[in-house]
């Protein structure tokens, strides 16, 4: 299971206070947990001031690489700034040697969009089969990118990507019916959904877990899958969980977060999702 971090700002702006340096930072957050170390890779994602698309990631250690970690973070002055840090899941039993690699290593992106999860998609292969055309575009054997194809079927199809990841949240329980027989020792098709979905003009934070966990990283307090968010000096931060000590507002999941750059302006909006009735009463 990963870590999450995501900042916006109306004019480019550093996000080392949070990736760097509070007390409870994305990269302190790596290894606060001696049981649940945060070892598989990392990765920086920002957008440029011309609207490109730039990551810097790796698949080593976070803790092991604190030199490079900081030249990525100094890079990625921007209005949006995405970043992850990982412990990789894996869902189909494959080798480690495969699992840990720079092409498994968050965010993904399409040259438009900038993605990172945190948590387990329990059928990967059953989501990649649903995937159409995209399914080509898949590089890793990571599930968490497959997870990025299917909020990008959706995002194509709906135009919302609020609407995106319910339909993903959907479409998982309904290929989870059909196949969970198949999956003899998992009790849903995913653990959590929690990701960052950023274009160069915002973030949208979907924040749904399965169930609880009962993992903890720097705050004893939080639980693992319930997110945060705050306003800092004209920013907003959103985090896996409490970046610093003070006050944060929580994620009620299931919950989307979406903070959008209008005309100089930051416009937070959030969105309870109401699952179908039929997901209830599967889950």
């Amino acid at each position: 299971m990963c870590r999450l971090f995501a900042q916006v700002s109306p004019d480019p702006a550093s996000a080392a206070e949070y990736l760097l340096a509070s007390e409870r930072s994305l990269f302190k957050q790596a290894r606060a947990n001696p049981k649940n170390l945060q070892k598989d890779g990392w990765g920086i994602g920002h957008f440029t001031a011309s609207g490109r698309v730039a990551i810097e990631k790796s698949p080593l250690p976070v803790y092991r690489q604190k030199t490079a970690f900081t030249a990525a973070v100094g890079r990625a002055r921007s209005r949006v700034v995405v970043g992850h840090i990982r412990a990789a899941s894996n869902p189909r039993g494959i080798a480690a040697q495969k699992l840990v690699s720079k092409a498994n290593t968050h965010p993904y992106t399409d040259g438009r969009w900038i993605f990172a999860h945190n948590g387990t998609l329990q059928i990967p292969d059953e989501v990649a089969r649903a995937l159409g055309p995209l399914a080509r575009n898949v590089r890793s054997q990571n599930d968490s990118e497959v997870y990025f194809w299917q909020f990008l079927k959706f995002l194509e199809k709906t135009g919302s990507p609020a609407a995106a990841f319910k339909a993903c949240i959907a479409e998982d329980w309904w290929l989870w019916a059909r196949c969970k027989r198949n999956h003899p020792g998992k009790a849903a098709p995913y653990t959590s959904l929690n990701a960052v979905a950023a274009s160069a003009h915002g973030v949208h934070i979907l924040c749904h877990a399965s169930k609880p966990s009962r993992w903890r990283a720097c705050n004893p307090s939080q639980p693992w899958y319930v997110m945060s968010f705050a306003e800092r000096n004209g920013k907003i931060v959103i985090g896996s969980e409490n970046l610093d000590a003070g006050r944060w507002t929580r994620l009620r999941p299931p919950e989307i977060l979406s903070v959008e750059i209008r005309k100089g302006e930051l416009e937070v909006a959030r969105r309870k999702i109401d699952l179908p009735r039929w997901v209830k009463k599967t889950n």
